[in-house]
């Protein structure tokens, strides 16, 4: 298995700047998930690892060894794309059996390793057949086997199951963490699916514009966002983010609007240029009036089977709150409304930078 190491990575095409100061450790046998919307640098940094792409400077280590300057072939990692690449000629069995015959491993050693990697993939019963006569999810498991047969220092997966209906995705994202976990292995993967990132990663590294914005567990990256980018890119429905006032002990909404809040919480804000977040769940609907509760009404509805997402009016903002189904009849209904104080987040109104409180 492997350590990967990026120091000050920069990436250009042209007068592009692709990358800008990746800075990244990918400890031996950690899962690690690259987040960001399409364009944000993930899968150009995952290339870069990989030696598919040049990096214009910085460095890349590998077990503390500089590899920067070495042809893929030369790093010992293997890639998953998203497309499955299979030769369509050849069998299963000799599609995860090629690259251990490109490196001149003799038949009964290629055997063993083919059978042992096709046991723990589940796919020893497809040994035989062609790819044409495979399901979406199979000819997955065969690239993976593929890339795990000669069982490289690093697997690099690049939204590999982005191609598949959502019940596949979701049995493929099973069998990979199932995968992780069997065999130990340090691996990294790329997606701009939060759901895929948060339950597959040890540690996700979120990223736009080629900078990461943050680092960390899929817990921290959910309940303590860095910045705005990340609380509304991580959480579905997305977290709600209203522009307040902090005056008279609480929040101001605008339109005469105000929720009370926790002098401990909001102590450290400024008065102005301050952005509040808050998720779905932690906004609270009643059909009485409570302490810190506010009347507001319902704008509009959608049920989702498990829990409805419901819009409601609070001032000048309109904030989405998670509910059990049935909860709100339609649109319309009058509700009162309070905040989990907290699970409230606050972010700088210019910098998009989290307000973290100091004591």
């Amino acid at each position: 298995m492997a350590r990967i190491e990026l120091t000050d990575i920069q990436k250009h095409f042209g007068a592009f700047q692709v990358l800008k100061n990746v800075n990244l450790t990918i400890e031996d046998g950690e899962f690690v998930v690259m987040l960001g919307q399409s364009g944000c640098g993930k899968t150009t940094t995952l290339r870069a690892i990989a030696g598919l792409e040049t990096v214009s400077s910085g460095t890349i280590r590998i077990d503390g060894r500089e590899v920067q300057d070495l042809k893929a072939a030369d790093r010992d990692i293997a890639f998953v794309f998203q497309s499955f690449s299979l030769y369509p000629h050849m069998t299963v069995y000799e599609n995860i059996a090629f690259p251990l015959r490109a490196v001149g491993m003799n038949q009964s050693e290629r055997e063993a390793a083919v059978r042992e990697v096709a046991r723990v993939l589940g796919i020893e019963r497809l040994l035989n057949r062609k790819p044409s006569a495979l399901s979406g999810g199979d000819m997955q498991r065969v690239a993976i086997g593929r890339a795990l047969v000669r069982r490289p220092k690093a697997l690099l997966m690049d939204e590999p199951i982005g191609a598949l209906d959502a019940k596949l995705r979701e049995q493929m994202r099973a069998e990979i963490k199932r995968l992780h976990i069997a065999r130990a292995s340090t691996s990294v993967y790329v997606t701009h699916d939060q759901i895929e990132a948060m339950s597959l990663a040890d540690r996700i590294v979120v990223m736009h514009g080629g900078l990461l914005q943050q680092v960390g567990t899929p817990e921290e990256v959910y309940n303590r966002p860095a910045n705005l980018f990340v609380a509304q890119f991580v959480g579905s429905p997305v977290m709600n983010v209203a522009d307040v006032g902090v005056e008279n002990g609480g929040l101001s909404f605008g339109a005469g609007a105000g929720v009370a809040m926790p002098a401990g919480l909001i102590a450290h804000l400024p008065k102005n240029a301050v952005k509040l977040g808050i998720r779905p769940e932690a906004v609270r609907l009643s059909h009485e009036p409570g302490e810190g509760m506010v009347e507001t009404e319902t704008t509009n509805l959608e049920p989702l089977g498990s829990h409805e997402i419901v819009d409601v009016r609070l001032g000048g903002a309109t904030l989405r709150a998670r509910a059990e189904p049935g909860f709100v009849r339609g649109q319309g209904q009058r509700l009162w409304v309070g905040l989990d104080a907290e699970r409230a987040h606050f972010f700088d109104g210019e910098t998009g930078m989290a307000l973290r409180r100091t004591a």
